[in-house]
């Protein structure tokens, strides 16, 4: 009999590792909490073109292989050359719906001899192509100058009544000294430092390694988003991590964006 969860798709301990993963647990916690998120928030459905931004070692699209027929597709693209190799050989050869690049996207925490400037990067995919836009932990390691090219190009390749689902670390929810829970109590997610000209809009945990960790405030966010011709659809969905909500829905805060109307 065939394992439903298809072990060769997951990657080897050592890789990992590389996204902070210590025990097989945590992959497969991250891996539905975001099947939910897109299925409730995104509206993904079995026809829907989705693309991931920084989509790793394939944890989301693990599960999304069964929430996508053949007539949905998956494109996701990774800044960590290993990762997008593994998932070419292991997954894309298995589910041909679902595509996976390269773009060697420079990052002072993941990529920092990265060839491209995020802050001028211009996703490899048409206009319109894409009914949902996803981005999982990938602008709590941005910088404004990226975040806000990344939501102009959200906003090309996602079609009229599409939805980006982002998550963030937001500074309105960051209370100094406050107990955080689980992994989140660390020092790499106090947001105490300023950067640059953006003042108390953005901040990082490490001056050194500004893109280690970042967060961001959310009125900043909006202008930004008001920027690229995007709007939030809603409040934010509060995350764990920050021990401010007793309601929170995930790890991260997330923003659902669409189209401005």
């Amino acid at each position: 009999m065939r394992l439903a969860y298809e072990p060769e798709l997951l990657p080897p301990v050592e890789l990992m590792r590389t996204e902070g993963i210590d025990v097989l647990e945590e992959w497969f916690r991250w891996a539905e909490e975001w099947s939910m998120l897109l299925r409730i928030y995104g509206r993904i459905r079995r026809e829907s073109a989705v693309l991931e931004i920084g989509c790793g070692l394939g944890r989301i699209a693990f599960p999304l292989r069964y929430v996508l027929s053949a007539r949905g597709t998956y494109d996701g693209f990774e800044l960590c050359e290993p990762k997008v190799r593994f998932l070419n050989e292991a997954f894309a050869s298995r589910y041909q719906n679902f595509r996976f690049r390269w773009a060697d996207i420079k990052n002072t925490w993941y990529n920092p001899r990265g060839s491209l400037d995020a802050s001028s990067y211009v996703f490899e995919y048409p206009d319109e192509a894409f009914n949902v836009v996803f981005a999982a932990s990938v602008f709590t390691h941005a910088l404004p100058e990226v975040t806000s090219r990344y939501f102009k190009e959200i906003r090309r390749v996602m079609r009229p009544d599409g939805r980006a689902v982002l998550s963030f670390f937001l500074l309105d929810n960051y209370e100094r000294g406050r107990q955080r829970p689980l992994g989140f109590a660390r020092s790499s997610f106090d947001f105490d430092h300023t950067y640059g000209e953006f003042g108390d809009r953005f901040a990082t945990s490490n001056p050194g390694n500004p893109e280690e960790m970042t967060a961001y405030r959310l009125n900043f966010l909006r202008a930004m988003a008001a920027d690229a011709d995007l709007e939030l659809l809603g409040e934010p969905l509060p995350g764990l991590w920050s021990a401010v909500s007793p309601t929170w829905v995930g790890a991260q805060d997330v923003l659902v964006l669409g189209r401005r109307s």
